[in-house]
């Protein structure tokens, strides 16, 4: 079973606590990730939000289906209330770091026992060296290594 150094993302796909919830979504889409760790002034992580949390926040504000939404050109950003929601009213405050020596398998179930898709990785000392997104772990249990080892150890 792999350790989740050798699954984690370098570029870390990170969100100040004022950022909007469009912000965030930009975010997601230019990194291709399903989850943003959310920082403080300092850039300490304290949160994630993930794509369920956005669905969530869209669903809360609407006066349309979510996905209508976010297809409609600037329409669930201009109506007021998405524009000047931010991160820190959506993101989960749980915050779970892993250690890059954490087994894959244990990741997986932090991942579903905190309901986050993302976890931040930090050294020892606590400096952000990565992040692991569930898709990530999916993609290990179902694909073999392009190493050409088996996906489960």
């Amino acid at each position: 079973m792999p350790p989740v150094s050798e699954l984690m993302r370098h570029e870390i796909a990170l969100a100040p606590s004022d950022a909007t919830i469009r912000q965030v979504i930009e975010i997601m889409v230019d990194m291709d990730v399903e989850g943003v760790l959310i920082t403080d002034t300092r850039g300490q992580v304290i949160g994630t939000i993930g794509d369920d949390q956005l669905v969530a926040a869209l669903h809360a504000a609407r006066q349309r289906p979510w996905w209508q939404q976010i297809l409609a050109e600037g329409a669930a950003w201009s109506d007021g209330r998405l524009g000047t929601v931010a991160a820190a009213d959506v993101m989960l405050r749980r915050v779970v770091v892993i250690l890059p020596d954490t087994p894959a398998m244990t990741a997986i179930r932090l991942l579903d026992e905190y309901g986050s898709t993302v976890l931040p990785v930090a050294d020892a000392g606590g400096k952000l060296l990565g992040a692991l997104h569930r898709r990530d772990l999916v993609k290990w249990l179902l694909h073999p290594s392009p190493f050409g080892r088996p996906a489960r150890s």
